[in-house]
């Protein structure tokens, strides 16, 4: 027997109460009690769905990229490179930041956890520039053997400046990174 399906609006409300504890007091400040208040539920309904705060704070940014991170398809590598890391790099302002921040930290301290983050958020999200890359090479604009390498110049930036200097993630910023990833994977030197 299984039980009663899962209320998609319960999920929705636990999620969005630890985006805003977090907005309110810090990823230090958030803990599952909080949240299980603010989200109206108990304590156990948020430990039957999560086993950490992190986990829903994953799951949150999870939904947020699903919905607000598109792949683009300008016609151009370099175009739909050059939006997706200026929607990206939007994306990682305020709260979003602060989360992702947070997750980093956590994954450091919990391997387990780290390919928890890897699986549901990372993963998801250079297959989405893996996309944009057989575009490209369909369309001859990528000559670069190794599209690993091409993920990592992608969003190995992005991370660093999250990390230690989130203010530079400018849509400036973004267009001279894409700018050089599509000269890499032309082949040419940026």
């Amino acid at each position: 027997m299984t039980g009663r399906p899962r209320d998609p609006a319960v999920d929705e409300a636990i999620r969005r109460a630890a985006v805003d504890l977090t907005e309110q007091h810090g990823y230090r400040g958030l803990s599952m009690e909080g949240i299980a208040a603010l989200s109206g539920v108990s304590k156990q309904t948020v430990y039957r769905r999560y086993r950490s705060k992190g986990e829903v704070v994953l799951d949150a940014l999870a939904g947020y990229a699903f919905t607000h991170l598109p792949t683009p398809d300008t016609g151009s590598l370099r175009g739909d490179l050059t939006a997706l890391l200026t929607a990206t790099f939007a994306g990682q302002q305020g709260v979003n930041g602060t989360l992702n921040r947070a997750l980093a930290a956590e994954a450091v301290q919990d391997q387990a956890f780290a390919a928890l983050l890897w699986e549901k958020l990372i993963a998801v999200r250079r297959e989405s520039v893996r996309e944009l890359l057989a575009r490209g090479r369909a369309r001859g604009e990528v000559a670069h053997p190794d599209d690993e390498f091409l993920l990592d110049l992608v969003y190995g930036p992005m991370w660093y400046r999250l990390l230690f200097d989130p203010a530079a993630l400018t849509p400036a910023y973004a267009a001279e990174l894409a700018r050089s990833v599509a000269l890499v994977a032309a082949g040419t030197r940026p």
